[in-house]
């Protein structure tokens, strides 16, 4: 019988009827022809709710279906629940969200976790994030728009530092290397979490001048992805008690696309909750980047 991972935010995150469709339609109504170039290894996308940052999720997955769909996306996103292991390779079966179902690719999610040496093959810290689950429905949408097949290897993170970061990234190149998989790495990550219910008010700024304070520290990190600096990025975190969520995403996604040949990395679109919420009692940076060989 096939493992199926029932959604567990559509309807809250994003939606749950026909209006997923028409809102995909709204965020990609740029959207060129698929490409067959496949120089992208990686993306930075969002996690929040789509009305936040879902615009800002699409402009990553636009640059990757206009350089061409892989045959397998490996999602990784930080571990909100804190259930299950520590580093969660989804094994096998399927996810479904309102758009169907999509396939895990589970030769690939079993030679990550041999190949890392750290993660298991685990499905319950899968069972209630977000982090993953949000990423699905554009890659079930652009699949469908090109008529293409692709499958998931989602992972999740408890643990986020540079070790981590290292131990995954090259795992993923050196599986799809074994296995001659067309890989993308996903990092699921926002940015800056700012508010008294994020626990972060290091000192307080003016209501009008919070949104580009906001952008400043983000971009001390965005700077540091932005030239492949793994230890930088994470040096950057610890000096800011910065609040990014998903570091140790990001840094996978700059280890495997260094090992995949990736030499330049690019900033497509960032935005802030404020810009839709106009409320500075929590506020949360969101970024579009991706990388090239």
């Amino acid at each position: 019988m096939t493992e199926v991972r029932y959604p567990a935010v559509a309807g809250s995150f994003y939606p749950a009827d026909e209006s997923l469709i028409e809102m995909l339609e709204e965020f990609f109504n740029d959207l060129g022809e698929e490409g067959s170039e496949r120089r992208i290894t990686a993306g930075v996308a969002p996690h929040a709710g789509y009305i936040f940052s879902g615009y800002t999720a699409s402009r990553t997955y636009k640059a990757i279906f206009e350089d061409g769909l892989p045959e397998t996306f490996v999602i990784l996103g930080p571990n909100h629940t804190g259930l299950g292991s520590p580093i969660a390779v989804y094994p096998s079966g399927e996810w479904l969200t309102p758009l169907g179902e999509i396939e895990v690719d589970a030769e690939m999610a079993k030679a990550i976790a041999r190949l890392s040496g750290i993660a298991d093959l685990d499905e319950l810290a899968h069972r209630y994030e977000h982090s993953i689950e949000v990423q699905v429905p554009f890659i079930q949408y652009l699949a469908e728009l090109a008529g293409k097949k692709v499958r998931i290897v989602p992972i999740t993170l408890g643990i986020q530092d540079e070790e981590v970061s290292r131990a995954l990234g090259r795992a993923i190149f050196e599986a799809s290397q074994e296995l001659g998989r067309d890989v993308v790495v996903i990092a699921s990550t926002d940015f800056m979490h700012y508010g008294a219910m994020y626990g972060y008010v290091p000192f307080r700024v003016r209501a009008d001048e919070l949104p580009h304070r906001i952008k400043e520290w983000d971009f001390r990190l965005v700077r540091r992805i932005l030239d492949f600096d793994v230890d930088g990025l994470f040096r950057e975190l610890r000096e800011m008690n910065h609040t990014m969520c998903g570091p140790g995403a990001v840094g996978t996604a700059i280890v495997y696309s260094r090992s995949a040949g990736a030499l330049e990395a690019e900033l497509l679109h960032y935005t802030t909750s404020y810009e839709v919420s106009r409320s500075t009692d929590a506020v949360v940076g969101y970024a579009s980047i991706v990388m090239r060989r």
